[in-house]
């Protein structure tokens, strides 16, 4: 089994006997918090649903890890309205949907059409793969794995042109987990672990390299990931390295490119 990420966009294919998508917090309907806070921004969801569709192309199963919806705790009437159908078109190019629940998804079993697999956050094993949301402790099964895969972070690295001007830019997580810390725990201890983007594009994320970021959940939280071995890459593959060592530094200008 491997796992490579699609070039340029947050999502994930691990290839086994099957070969899934995953992906990671759609928060569709988060567009109605941001008009209350007074932005006017049209819905992300056809756009994340052409996208999901294209990514046929690389894989014909759909892993979705968690916060499908954006509201806590409940259902509003949009997303009552909007997602229903965008996962019954999923289910039309995909053989399999299944989705492992996320802090967000509360009342979302309601609203799943027909033929959509849902967990809970716990997480499921993808043959040698476990995968959870993140933002509870992941199943022994799931820790049976030899690759961890979470998302619930939206990781980001904050970067500065040469003027100075900051962007907050998607990335990915890769790393290792403390053995000793785990098997205090779990008995057996992934080898390797994978903390996926945000899907929706207008979350950037929680910035890696900046200390008012925050990194959230058990794993993190109780010490469990070696912050030595964790590296940072953004979509386009460019390795950053340690997060903690990825200053806010200016792009290279064009002839150091």
């Amino acid at each position: 089994m491997d796992m490579e990420p699609v070039p340029d966009v947050p999502a994930l294919v691990i290839r086994g006997n099957k070969k899934w998508l995953c992906v990671s917090d759609l928060h569709l309907g988060i567009e109605v918090q941001l008009r209350h806070a007074g932005f006017n921004i049209p819905s992300q969801a056809p756009k994340m649903l052409s996208s999901l569709e294209a990514l046929t192309a690389f894989a014909d199963n759909l892993l979705i890890l968690g916060d499908v919806k954006h509201r806590i705790p409940s259902v509003s009437y949009r997303e009552d309205r909007e997602i229903p159908p965008i996962l019954e078109k999923l289910m039309n190019r995909y053989k399999q949907v299944v989705i492992v629940a996320g802090n967000h998804d509360g009342g979302l079993d309601a609203i799943l059409p027909p033929g959509v697999k849902a967990v809970s956050g716990a997480g499921i094993r993808i043959e040698n793969a476990g995968a959870f949301h993140g933002h509870i402790w992941p199943s022994h099964e799931v820790m049976e794995g030899d690759m961890l895969v979470m998302g619930h972070i939206h990781p980001s690295v904050v970067l500065a042109d040469s003027l100075g001007t900051r962007s907050n830019e998607k990335c990915w997580l890769k790393g290792k987990l403390k053995p000793k810390k785990v098997l205090e725990r779990y008995d057996h201890c992934p080898k390797e672990f994978i903390i996926v983007p945000a899907f929706n594009p207008l979350l950037t994320g929680t910035p890696v390299n900046s200390t008012t970021g925050s990194k959230f959940g058990p794993l993190f939280r109780n010490d469990l990931v070696d912050s030595r071995d964790l590296e940072a890459y953004l979509l386009d593959g460019t390795n950053l390295g340690v997060p903690a060592r990825v200053k806010m530094r200016a792009w290279p200008e064009k002839d150091e490119v």
